[in-house]
């Protein structure tokens, strides 16, 4: 006896079911493209972050030498106020 073709499990699926799995499977991909594209994104940021920070180290030692240096020019020129003979 043949089986019915409503209970045949090797029935093909209806272009409408075919469709909304391509759909499903296109959804999937662009989700896991968005994931890599933020994640891409996401590692930028975090090395300009370290850049940026790194920039700021740089220039707060150099505002520290500037001021030392400029401080003992000022003691320099106390010094040399108080030293001079009239």
């Amino acid at each position: 006896m043949a089986a019915s073709p409503s209970s045949d499990t090797s029935t093909p699926k209806s272009v409408e079911e075919v469709a909304i799995e391509v759909m499903k499977a296109n959804k999937v991909v662009e989700l896991f493209q968005s994931m890599v594209i933020m994640s891409l994104n996401m590692g930028n940021l975090s090395l300009k972050v370290k850049t940026l920070k790194n920039i700021l180290t740089t220039w707060e030692r150099e505002q520290a030498v500037l001021q030392e240096e400029l401080d003992k020019e000022r003691d320099f020129q106390k010094g040399y106020k108080y030293n001079v003979e009239i």
